[in-house]
């Protein structure tokens, strides 16, 4: 399994999470601006969120990160499971 990493883009508050090793083969945007990066197999390899910082969801994942990086790493295996 590969870490998970987190890329966050401060002038476009677009949060990324590489959640799995590949190459981008195909996008899909959800309702709530998530897009889900999928590879060729059709597995979610990252998941980028648009406007990261009104969600909330980048100080919340990012103090997750810091505090208990196996706690986010379960978390985002559970949604790219519920994604599959």
């Amino acid at each position: 399994m590969m870490d998970l990493i987190f890329k966050y883009d401060s002038k476009a508050d677009i949060l990324v999470l590489k959640v799995r090793e590949g190459t981008l083969a195909d996008e899909e945007l959800l309702d709530n601006d998530i897009i889900l990066g999928y590879d060729n197999k059709g597995k979610v390899i990252l998941v980028e969120i648009l406007d990261a910082s009104k969600k909330g969801l980048f100080n919340t994942l990012m103090e997750l990160a810091k505090a208990r990086k196996d706690t986010v790493k379960l978390l985002l295996s559970k949604i790219s499971q519920n994604i599959n």
